[in-house]
C-alpha cells in the first residue's frame, strides 16, 4: 500500500511540493482544481508503475531550476525513489486510469486507430497475453536467424567427421580419460594373444573377519540368583577377609562339601542354627557356583576374543591380498587397499577395556546382575566401530575382485578386430570432443534449439492468446455493456473480437448507438463523430473499470483514478460513486483525484456508510508561490458548505466565544436571515428583494398566505435589520468604516439565532 507521497520535485506544477504530513490510507481521496497538477500526480504514478522514466523526463517544470525526483513511500516505510534521471524499482501493483490510459488504449483525437486496439487487447487480456504475444515475435525471429546458422556450422563441421555421418558423429557419447582407454584396448590387443597366462593369475579374496557373543555375554552379567542373599554374602566376604589368606573362599568352599548340615566336619559341634554356616550354604550353592563358572568362561572369551592377534592375523591376510591385486594393476587399475591396523588395535582395546570393567564387577558379585541395556548399546558401538574398517577394507577388496573377474570374463571374448573397432571409435570420439568440435555442436545445437522453440512458442503463445480471446473478451463485452447501462449510456459496443491482422494481435469491436452500427473507423456515422465527449470517456472508464474488477490480482492492487467525473452528468456520477466502492471493497487500495469538492464529500461519506471505521484520508493539491502546487489539508465539509451555512456556523462561533472576527460576523447577521426566511417560505419570496423589503412583504401578507406565520418577527426583524444594515454599503456607504462594539454584536447574533430556532423573538 502507498502509505506517503513524501516528496516531488522538478515536475510540473510540483516543483517542491511536500507530502510527509499526509498519510495515504486504503481509501484516499485528493482534491484538487483543473489545472492544479491532479494529471501530473496520475503521471507519476504511471510512471512507477512500469519503471518507465521517460514518463516522467517529459514533464519537467518549465521554468523550475530544481531537477526530477519523487520520494514515495509504500508498506512498512519501503522507500521507492525516482532521481537521476530513473527509479529505484518499478510497483506494478499500481492501475492507473488517466487520460494516458485512454489515449493509449481507446482513443486519441476522437479517433480508434490500430495502435488503440493493440493496446486494449493487451490490457483486457492482461499479461498473459503480452507475453504469448512476445513469445511468438520473439521465436519468429530466433527461427530465421537458427536456420542460417545451421547451414553454416554444419558446412565447418564437415572435415572432422570422415567415415561417419554428421548425426552418428554428433551422437557420440563422451569418454572420460579416453587416451588411458584408448591405451587399455591396445593392451587387451596384446592380451588377446596371452590369455592362458593371465587367466591363472589368482584373485585376491576377502579376509576372515572376527566375532564376539556380545549378547551371550550380557546375558551371563545380567543373570543373578534369588536364592543368594546379599546379606550372605556379606558374611561370608567378611569372614574370608577375617581369614586373610589367599584361597581361602575355595578352601571354605570345599569344607562345605563334607557337612551333613547338622554337625560341623572339623569339630563335629551342632552347626544346625549357625548364621555363618548357613551364609556358607546358600553363598556355595551349586547355582551360585554354576554362575561363577559362566562368568569364568566369558571372561576367557573376552580375552581370547580381543586379544592383539586379532588385528595382526587380519593385517597378514590383508598383505596377500593387496599382493595378488597388484599382479593385476597393468591389466585392471584399481584402488588402493588401506588399513590402518593401529587405530583398528585402538578400537579393539576400547571394546575390551569396556567389557573387562563390567567383567571384573560381575566376579566380585556374581550374584547381582549387571550390564543394562545402555550398557550394551555402548558395547555394540564399540564392537562396530572396530569392525567398520575392517568391513570397509573387505569391500574393496571385493571391489577389486569383482573387477578383475570382469576383466577375466570379457578376456575369454576378445578379439582383435573388435578391439581395432572400438580403438577407432574412440579416436572419432576423441576428435568429437576437440574443444574446437565441441564449440561448433554446442553452436549447431543452439541454433537447432532455437528454430524449434520459436516454432513451438510461436504456435503454444498463439493457441493460448486465442483461447484467451475467446473466452475473456466474450466476457469483457458483457462486463462492459452493463457497465455501460448503467452509466445510462445510450450505446453498447458489440462484436468484441480479436484477430491477427498486421505485425501484432488487435481487438476488434463495433458500437451499437440507438439501434445502428457505427464503426470504429471510415463512417460515416464513426466513433469521431457519434459520441460525445462524455460518452467516449464513459466508454473508457468502463474498459477500465471491467477489467480491474476481474483482476485476480486486484486485493494486491492500488488502483488509482484521475478525475473519474470529468466530462460525467449527474446519472454517472451516482454510478460512478457505486463502481469505486466496489473497486475498493476488493482492491488493497484506491486513490482517487478529483477536482469536484463535492464528489470528493460525497464518495467519502458513500465509504463511511459502507463502514464507519473506513481508514480515509482526505487532503488536496493547493496553488503556492509562484502559481506552484503543493500538498495542503482540507476541511472538505467545509469546502462543500452553502453560503447559508458558512453563515451560520460564523455566527454560532462568535456567540460561543470561538470566532474574533467582528467585521465578518457583523456583515454575515442580514444573510443568514435572508437565508433563513428564503428556506422557511420557499418560493414565496422573491431572491431580488433587499432584505428590508422582504420583512415588508411578511408584514403586510395576506390572511391565506403563509408568510403571515411569521409576522410576529417583523418588528425583531426590523430591529436587528437597523443594527446589521450599517455594515453593508447598500444601506451605509459608509459602512467599511462603521465600528463595531464586540459586547453589542454579540446580543444582536444571540437574537438573530434565536428568530432561527425558535421561530419567535
Amino acid at each position: 500500500m502507498l502509505e506517503r507521497i513524501s516528496e516531488i520535485q522538478g515536475i510540473g506544477l510540483l516543483h517542491q511540493a511536500n507530502g510527509k504530513p499526509f498519510t495515504c490510507k486504503s481509501a484516499t481521496l485528493i482534491y484538487a482544481d483543473n489545472g492544479r497538477g491532479k494529471s501530473t500526480l496520475a503521471t507519476v504514478f504511471r510512471s512507477v508503475s512500469t519503471g518507465d522514466p521517460l514518463i516522467i523526463n517529459g514533464c519537467k517544470t518549465i521554468d523550475g531550476t530544481l531537477p526530477a525526483k519523487v520520494n514515495l513511500q509504500f508498506g512498512s516505510g519501503h522507500p521507492v525513489t525516482f532521481q537521476n534521471g530513473a527509479w529505484s524499482e518499478k510497483r506494478p501493483e499500481l492501475l492507473v486510469f488517466d487520460a494516458d490510459f485512454i489515449g493509449r488504449n481507446v482513443h486519441s483525437g476522437g479517433a480508434v486507430n490500430t495502435e488503440h486496439r493493440k493496446n486494449l487487447l493487451d490490457f483486457a487480456l492482461g499479461d498473459p497475453a503480452v507475453t504469448a504475444r512476445q513469445a511468438v515475435d520473439k521465436a519468429t525471429a530466433d527461427a530465421k536467424d537458427a536456420s542460417e546458422k545451421v547451414s553454416k556450422l554444419t558446412g565447418e563441421l564437415s572435415g572432422h567427421h570422415v567415415g561417419m555421418s554428421i548425426d552418428q558423429f554428433e551422437k557420440l557419447p563422451k569418454v572420460d580419460d579416453i587416451d588411458t582407454k584408448i591405451a587399455e584396448l591396445q593392451k587387451r590387443v596384446v592380451a588377446a594373444g596371452n590369455i592362458a597366462a593371465i587367466q591363472a593369475r589368482p584373485v585376491p579374496g576377502v579376509v576372515a573377519e572376527p566375532t564376539f557373543d556380545t549378547d551371550g555375554l550380557f546375558e551371563v552379567l545380567g543373570t543373578s540368583l534369588q536364592d543368594i542373599h546379599a546379606e550372605a554374602e556379606k558374611t561370608v566376604k567378611l569372614h574370608i577377609l577375617k581369614l586373610g589368606k589367599a584361597g581361602a573362599e575355595g578352601w571354605l568352599s570345599q569344607g562345605r562339601q563334607y557337612s551333613d548340615g547338622v554337625s560341623c566336619p572339623f569339630c563335629n559341634q551342632d552347626i544346625s542354627n549357625n548364621d555363618l554356616v548357613s551364609a556358607y550354604q546358600t553363598h556355595f550353592n551349586a547355582a551360585y557356583a554354576n554362575l561363577k563358572s559362566r562368568v569364568a568362561e566369558y571372561e576367557q572369551r573376552l580375552i581370547n576374543g580381543t586379544a592383539d592377534r586379532i588385528v595382526t592375523d587380519f593385517s597378514k591376510g590383508l598383505g596377500v591380498a593387496v599382493a595378488q591385486a597388484k599382479a593385476w594393476l597393468e591389466q585392471v587399475p584399481t584402488q588402493e587397499i588401506s588399513f590402518d591396523a593401529a587405530a583398528a588395535s585402538a578400537s579393539l582395546k576400547a571394546f575390551r577395556d569396556f567389557l573387562t570393567d563390567l567383567v571384573n564387577k560381575k566376579q566380585a558379585a556374581p550374584a547381582e546382575p549387571l550390564g543394562n541395556e545402555t550398557d550394551k548399546a555402548t558395547a555394540v558401538g564399540l564392537w562396530s566401530q572396530f569392525l567398520a574398517p575392517l568391513q570397509a577394507t573387505n569391500a574393496t577388496v571385493k571391489n577389486i575382485a569383482l573387477l578383475i573377474n570382469n576383466y577375466k570374463t570379457q578376456l575369454s571374448g576378445d578379439s582383435v578386430a573388435q578391439l581395432q573397432q572400438q580403438i577407432q571409435i574412440l579416436q572419432a570420439t576423441k576428435r568429437r570432443y576437440d574443444p574446437l568440435v565441441v564449440t561448433l555442436f554446442t553452436n549447431l545445437t543452439a541454433a537447432r534449439k532455437d528454430a524449434k522453440t520459436a516454432d513451438t512458442a510461436k504456435k503454444t503463445a498463439r493457441e493460448a492468446l486465442e483461447a484467451l480471446m475467446v473466452a475473456i473478451l466474450a466476457k469483457y463485452q458483457t462486463t462492459i455493456n452493463a457497465l455501460l447501462k448503467k452509466f445510462g449510456a445510450s450505446f453498447s459496443i458489440k462484436g468484441m473480437n480479436a484477430n491477427f491482422r498486421g505485425n501484432a494481435p488487435r481487438t476488434e469491436y463495433g458500437l451499437l448507438l440507438r439501434g445502428k452500427d457505427v464503426v470504429l473507423e471510415g463512417g460515416p456515422p464513426s466513433f469521431a463523430t457519434a459520441l460525445s465527449d462524455g460518452d467516449k470517456r464513459t466508454l473508457a472508464f468502463a474498459f477500465f473499470v471491467a477489467s480491474t474488477l476481474d483482476d485476480p490480482k486486484l486485493a494486491q492492487r492500488i488502483v488509482v483514478i484521475d478525475d473519474p467525473m470529468c466530462s460525467l452528468d449527474m446519472t454517472r456520477r451516482q454510478h460512478t460513486r457505486t463502481v469505486l466502492k466496489q473497486i475498493r471493497a476488493k482492491a488493497e487500495q484506491v486513490v482517487i483525484l478529483a477536482h469536484d469538492a463535492y464528489f470528493i464529500r460525497d464518495l467519502r461519506d458513500a465509504f463511511l456508510k459502507e463502514d464507519k471505521t473506513s481508514p480515509i484520508s482526505v487532503f488536496q493539491m493547493a496553488g503556492v508561490s509562484n502559481g506552484y502546487t503543493d500538498f495542503a489539508s482540507i476541511d472538505i465539509d467545509k469546502e462543500c458548505e452553502s453560503v447559508y451555512a458558512q453563515h451560520h456556523r460564523s455566527l454560532n462561533q462568535y456567540a460561543n466565544g470561538a470566532s474574533s472576527d467582528h467585521k465578518a460576523v457583523s456583515k454575515a447577521i442580514r444573510p443568514m436571515l435572508e437565508g433563513y426566511l428564503h428556506r422557511r417560505f420557499p418560493g414565496l419570496l422573491p431572491k431580488d428583494l433587499l432584505f428590508g423589503q422582504v420583512v415588508i412583504l411578511i408584514r403586510d401578507a395576506a390572511v391565506q398566505s403563509p408568510l403571515r406565520h411569521a409576522q410576529n418577527l417583523v418588528s425583531e426583524l426590523n430591529e436587528i435589520n437597523d443594527y446589521a444594515g450599517q455594515f453593508h454599503h447598500d444601506t451605509n456607504p459608509d459602512a467599511d468604516s462603521t465600528v463595531v462594539t464586540p459586547s453589542e454584536l454579540k446580543t444582536y447574533v444571540e437574537r438573530a439565532l434565536e428568530v432561527i430556532y425558535k421561530g419567535s423573538v
